[in-house]
């Protein structure tokens, strides 16, 4: 239990304009970043610590470390160096010899620091021609604290530039945050039937993080504090599912009886494929109300994620559970099947077709290239519900479409669209399931808690006689000529793509121009052609049609061909400047090759000289999960998801997850909102709320 200090009660509901030293200014710039009460600032954690629990005579100093000395001021003086730079010197002294101390820019030192007044000085010491010099040293007045040093390792805390605007700075932070401590009235701080119980840990590791005694106390705080971090993210993730399907409840794990598809397919499906397949008719299946039965009712509607690798054959899964749901479980109903982009949503049409011919004339296709006539016609066949699968883009819910009886909603490559994108599609229907498809894959820790309030559904597994593609790094595009000429011997054909269509004068990347001049040049019989996102539908189908048909070798393009490109003949992949996308990005562009079976390769070119971590992962794996590990170490969960993500500003994505953690995390969460007493269940859902700050609207929505 933290100490007592009842010298003036602070208690953490306390607004922060009620500290001492906190006037309008600094209250004002403590609530725009996010601390509105003292237990907002107390969840301010540091970044590091450092041991300044001894002091240095200033004699025993060594060049390049640390110290903490006890020193007394004899001089300070500021002079001016040059346009917006003022040096300030000040001489210290102890006993056993002198220092000296140099800031730059920090003028009110001079007024601040007092000669023959007693000070810490904490800093780097550098030995230069006989003198000692403490660069840009902390200074605290030793008076203030009582002339005796904490046995507690110091915190360090990070800039905030909201709070450097009001000139709060980590020194100042610090300072706030032990008046706090040495202040605070921690048993009035907890509602009274929380007191006296294992939540006081809570209050514990509070202190604990911001005074550790020891590095074991430390560990366990910083455990304490991500459990309940995570604890509070996870009653937001299930009070979204509550809101989203109107029953609180848990994601469903148990095992569903394996689905025995009754289509006729011209191969084998995967066990992956068969047992997400038998995860959504199940979902599926559950949402329907029994029949002959006055008292049972339906579960909510299915709130699924499909992940899967690159070609792990999720878009079949989707359509089996399409013509399941509209065919046998609930016949008459609609299925839209959404996709980022026209390339896409006309290939998922083809592919649906060719699979099952005997229900083409139900699929259709709304898109916004369409003619007004075509518009027309695609329009009286949903509205009078003749086409009972409805492929689509964006103008699935832009256009004026209505729907006879929307019942199921597939979301392709979902990380592409908004909130409100999705919530527009479901408005189409009352209360559809929803099945959102990802071929980036996820961590599962990152996807039992941001898409924590989802089932998921995950194929681990390839399709047979798909060979790893191999991938290999290269300086320029000439070295890699002589792989494009061994593909295109073979009669394979080649994608390359570049982050521009044209030449910029911002940034020294290859466009599709300069690349379209380089294959004129060093290849200069081959046929070719260019795609990108500023062509018309017509232009782009021309060229794809004839990519696929063989009549074009090489296919220069913009990431336009991430998804929605398939040619099995295609077994190279050149990606210019592959430095500048992300490891995600790469690995989707990586999987338009290998997707028949003759072996395929990628080459990633990077005209920097120095080498790439997250090209050499790439380069050392194929495996889809273990790349989006290395991209969350890499980049930060925000870049792998998408930044359309709300609740990645949360407090529980400061700390290193455990997959353990979290799922303890949500079955305490659950615990708390069902069964713990009323005033426990209020407590933790108002500091949920502030946890998310100002996002908490929008994650509540769906975001």
């Amino acid at each position: 239990m933290p100490r007592l200090i009842k010298v003036s009660k602070i208690l953490l509901d306390d607004p922060v304009s009620s500290l001492p030293g906190v006037g309008p200014k600094k209250s004002e710039a403590l609530n725009k970043a996010g601390c509105l009460t003292v237990f907002d600032i107390l969840r301010f954690y540091p970044t590091k610590y450092q041991d300044r629990r001894k002091t240095t005579p200033v004699s025993n100093v060594e060049n390049g470390k640390m110290y903490l000395l006890r020193v007394k001021l004899e001089s300070i003086k500021s002079y001016f160096a040059r346009r917006g730079l003022t040096v300030i010197n000040a001489i210290f002294y102890d006993n056993f010899g002198k220092i000296t101390a140099k800031w730059f820019n920090k003028t009110y030192l001079t007024k601040q620091l007092l000669p023959n007044s007693e000070y810490w000085v904490f800093g780097t010491i550098t030995k230069s021609a006989n003198q000692l010099i403490i660069s840009n040293p902390e200074v605290e007045k030793i008076e203030e604290i009582n002339g005796k040093r904490a046995d507690v390792l110091t915190p360090i805390y990070p800039s905030n530039a909201r709070l450097s605007e009001a000139n709060i700075s980590p020194l100042s932070l610090r300072k706030l945050i032990s008046l706090i401590l040495d202040s605070i009235d921690w048993e009035n701080s907890l509602p009274e039937s929380l007191r006296d119980s294992a939540f006081q840990k809570i209050l514990q590791a509070l202190e604990e993080i911001h005074r550790p005694k020891s590095d074991e106390s430390l560990h366990k705080a910083k455990y304490t504090l991500a459990f309940f971090d995570q604890v509070l993210f996870q009653i937001g993730v299930l009070k979204r599912r509550e809101l989203l399907t109107g029953y609180l409840s848990l994601p469903d794990s148990t095992t569903p009886p394996r689905f025995e598809c009754p289509y006729p397919l011209p191969f084998k499906l995967t066990n992956g494929q068969l047992d997400a397949l038998s995860e959504i008719i199940a979902d599926l299946r559950n949402n329907l109300l029994p029949e002959n039965s006055e008292t049972a009712s339906p579960k909510p509607p299915m709130n699924r994620l499909l992940q899967g690798d690159v070609g792990s054959g999720k878009t079949l899964v989707a359509f089996l559970s399409m013509l399941h749901f509209s065919l046998e479980l609930a016949p008459g109903f609609q299925c839209a099947f959404m996709a980022p982009t026209e390339i896409l949503a006309r290939q998922h049409l083809a592919n649906f077709q060719k699979f099952f011919p005997q229900f083409a004339n139900k699929a259709v296709i709304v898109t916004g290239s369409q003619k007004t006539a075509e518009k027309r016609l695609v329009n009286d066949l949903i509205a009078t519900g003749s086409a009972l699968f409805v492929f689509g883009t964006h103008a699935l819910f832009q256009e004026k479409i209505v729907f006879r009886e929307l019942g199921f909603c597939i979301i392709d490559e979902q990380q592409r669209f908004g909130v409100n994108h999705r919530r527009l599609l479901f408005n189409k229907g009352t209360n559809p399931n929803q099945l959102l498809l990802s071929a980036t894959p996820i961590p599962r820790t990152l996807s039992l808690t941001i898409f924590g309030d989802m089932d998921t559904s995950i194929i681990n597994e390839m399709p047979p006689g798909r060979s790893p593609v191999i991938t290999t790094i290269a300086k320029s595009f000439k070295s890699a000529l002589p792989a494009i000429k061994t593909e295109l011997d073979a009669g394979h054909q080649v994608y390359i793509v570049c982050p521009l269509i044209e030449l910029s004068d911002e940034r020294d990347w290859i466009s599709v121009e300069e690349a379209a001049e380089n294959v004129e040049e060093m290849l200069p019989n081959v046929s070719y052609a260019t795609l990108t996102g500023a062509q018309t539908w017509d232009e782009k189908e021309l060229v794809m049609q004839s990519f696929k048909d063989r009549q074009l070798q090489i296919l220069i393009a913009t990431t336009v061909v991430e998804v929605g490109v398939d040619n099995p003949n295609a077994t190279l992949m050149i990606i210019e400047n592959a430095n500048c996308f992300g490891l995600s990005q790469l690995h989707q562009l990586r999987g338009r090759v290998g997707r028949g079976s003759a072996k395929s390769k990628c080459i990633l070119i990077s005209h920097d000289d120095k080498s790439n971590e997250r090209l050499e992962v790439l380069a050392s794996t194929n495996d889809g999960f273990e790349l989006s590990m290395e991209d969350l170490k890499l980049r930060g969960p925000g870049d792998l998801v998408g930044t359309r993500q709300s609740g990645l500003g949360h407090p529980c994505f400061s700390h290193r997850i455990p997959q353990k953690l979290i799922e303890n995390a949500r079955k305490r969460a659950f615990e708390i909102l069902t069964i713990e007493p009323k005033e426990i269940n209020d407590w933790f859902n108002i500091q949920m709320i502030r946890s998310f700050g100002e996002s908490y609207k929008t994650f509540m929505e769906g975001g």
